[in-house]
C-alpha cells in the first residue's frame, strides 16, 4: 500500500504549542527574543522534484508495503472478542485482522507477550478500524517488548488509542513499531509512552513510521483537559524513552480552538535521549516538534552522565532533520521547540505559516540555561533564543515568502527555482540524511536550505 493512500489530504486544523512559564499574554518573554539567523550565498540551480500528478505535496515518499508475516499467525474477524484472541495469542504471533470495525465496548486491547505483531490482513488501514467509541480509556496498551502494530485504524479513545509502558518490576520495553497506522480522533495524546511508575524502567528503541496522526473538526469536541485548564491532546508524547525514531509520518490537526495551546505534534522530553525525527510533514499543528518542555523536574538518569553537573536536562542529544512544518490557523505557536536540549542538531528544516497563524511566536526556538542545540540549514520565518540558551547557527534563512514555494497555503514547501536565497546557500553537513523525498543534500553546488533538495 503507497502511503499517498493512508495519508489523504484533510481541512484545516494546527496544535500543539505552549511554554513553561508566562511572561507577557502570550507566556513568551518578548523583551529577551533574538532572532539568531545567518545566510549565505552562492549559485543557482534549478530543478523538478516530482513526476506531475504525484501527491508529494500530502505525504513523505519511501515507505513500502509491510513485510509478509512469517511464524505462527492467528486470523481475526471483526464480530470476534479481539481482546480475548489477543491475550490468548502466543509470544511471537502475528494476528490478522479482516476488513471491518472492531468495537470495544469500553474494553482494552493488552498486549502483554513479546514479539506479537497485530495487522491488518489486507494491508489497507483504511478497511480494519479498532474503535473504542469514546468508552475505552485506552484502545491499545503495550506492556511488552518487540510489539508492532502495522496497517490499521486506531480511533475514539478517550484517552490514549496507543499506550506503551513497561511493568512495575521491569524490564525496559523496547523495539515498539507502529507502522504505517492511522491515529485518528482521540481524546489525550494519540501514542503514549510512559516509564514505570518508580520511573526505573523505560520504554526504548521505538520506531513510528508511514503512519498518520490526525484531530478532525468532530474529534475536537472530544479534546480531554487537564484539570479544565489546558488543551490535553498531542500526538506523540514519550517520557524518558532513548533511541527512538520517528519517520516519515503525517501529523494533522492537533489543536484546540478554546485558545488553549495544544501539546506538540512529536514530543520527547523528561530526559529523553538520541531521538532522530526525520522526514515528517506536520500541517496546522499547535506545536510542532518539541524536545524538553520545562525548566527544571524529574528526568531520566543515565549511568554513562553524558552531561556531568549541568542538572535538568529535558532532552539529550538527538537530531531534528528534513521535516515540512506548516500552519495556517490561528492556534499555531511554535514549529521547533527546544527546552533543557542539550547537544541536539536541528538541521534542513522547513517551516512556514500563513496569514492566518495569528498566533505565531517562533519557528524554532530554544529556551533555558541547559539548552545547547546547532541549528544550520533551516528555512523558517523566525529563530529566537531565550533565557539563556546556547544557539550554534549558520546557513539558515529567516522571513521566508510564500513566493519560494510551490503551494504554500496547501502546505505543499517543495521549493520553486525562483527561492534563490535558499537554492545553494547552504552548507555540507555529515548528518543532513535526505531531503524530504528521500533524495540526498548534493543536487547543485552546495545544498539548498530547507528540506527540499530542488532538482
Amino acid at each position: 500500500m503507497l502511503l499517498a493512500s493512508l495519508l489523504p489530504p484533510v481541512a484545516g486544523g494546527l496544535g500543539c504549542g505552549g511554554k513553561g512559564a508566562v511572561v507577557d499574554a502570550n507566556g513568551h518573554d518578548a523583551g529577551i527574543d533574538v532572532d539568531t539567523v545567518d545566510s549565505d550565498t552562492s549559485g543557482d540551480v534549478v530543478r523538478i522534484d516530482s513526476t506531475p500528478g504525484s501527491d508529494a505535496a500530502s505525504s513523505p515518499t519511501g515507505c513500502s508495503p509491510f513485510p509478509a508475516p512469517s511464524g505462527a499467525t492467528v486470523s481475526v474477524t471483526a464480530g470476534m472478542n479481539l481482546v480475548s484472541v489477543v491475550a490468548a495469542a502466543p509470544a511471537g504471533a502475528t494476528i490478522l485482522l479482516a476488513d471491518g470495525t472492531y468495537a470495544l465496548g469500553g474494553a482494552i486491547v493488552q498486549i502483554r507477550s513479546a514479539g506479537i505483531t497485530l495487522r491488518s490482513a489486507s494491508g489497507d488501514a483504511t478497511k480494519v478500524i479498532i474503535d473504542g467509541a469514546y468508552t475505552s480509556p485506552e484502545v491499545i496498551a503495550i506492556s511488552a517488548s518487540d510489539v508492532t502494530l502495522a496497517e490499521l485504524t486506531i480511533t475514539h479513545a478517550v484517552d490514549h488509542p496507543v499506550h506503551v509502558y513497561p511493568n512495575d518490576a521491569g524490564p525496559n520495553v523496547t523495539g515498539t513499531l507502529l507502522y504505517a497506522v492511522r491515529l485518528i480522533d482521540n481524546g489525550e495524546q494519540f501514542l503514549k509512552v510512559n516509564p514505570n511508575s518508580g520511573r526505573s524502567f523505560y520504554v526504548d528503541t521505538g520506531r513510528v513510521e508511514c503512519s498518520l496522526f490526525q484531530m478532525t473538526a468532530a474529534g475536537r469536541s472530544h479534546i480531554e483537559t487537564l484539570n479544565g485548564t489546558s488543551c490535553y491532546t498531542g500526538g506523540i508524547d514519550v517520557h524518558g524513552g532513548r533511541g527512538w525514531i520517528v519517520r516519515q509520518n503525517r501529523f494533522e490537526g492537533i489543536y484546540c480552538t478554546d485558545g488553549k495551546l495544544a501539546e506538540h505534534a512529536i514530543h520527547f522530553w523528561n530526559g529523553a535521549r538520541d531521538t532522530l525525527v526525520e522526514n515528517n510533514i506536520i500541517v496546522n499543528c499547535a506545536r510542532g516538534i518539541g524536545y524538553g518542555l520545562i525548566e527544571s523536574g524529574e528526568m531520566r538518569v543515565y549511568a554513562d552522565n553524558p552531561y556531568p553537573g549541568v542538572g535538568y536536562i529535558g532532552h539529550f542529544d538527538g537530531i531534528v532533520r528534513n521535516n515540512f512544518i506548516f500552519a495556517d490557523v490561528p492556534a499555531f505557536d511554535t514549529g521547533v521547540e527546544l527546552a533543557q536540549a542539550q547537544g541536539t542538531k536541528v538541521f534542513h528544516n522547513t517551516i512556514y505559516s500563513g496569514p492566518q497563524a495569528t498566533g505565531f511566536y517562533s519557528s524554532i526556538d530554544t529556551r533555558f540555561t541547559h539548552s545547547m542545540v546547532d541549528l544550520r540549514n533551516n528555512l523558517v520565518q523566525r529563530i529566537t533564543m531565550r533565557d539563556g540558551a546556547i544557539v550554534t547557527s549558520s546557513n539558515n534563512k529567516d522571513s521566508v515568502p510564500a513566493t519560494y514555494f510551490r503551494d504554500p497555503a496547501g502546505g505543499d514547501l517543495h521549493l520553486l527555482p525562483t527561492a534563490t536565497d535558499a537554492i545553494d546557500k547552504g552548507i555540507g553537513l555529515p548528518e543532513a540524511g535526505l531531503d524530504i523525498d528521500g533524495e540526498p543534500h548534493t543536487s547543485g553546488a552546495a545544498p539548498d536550505v530547507g528540506a527540499d533538495e530542488l532538482r
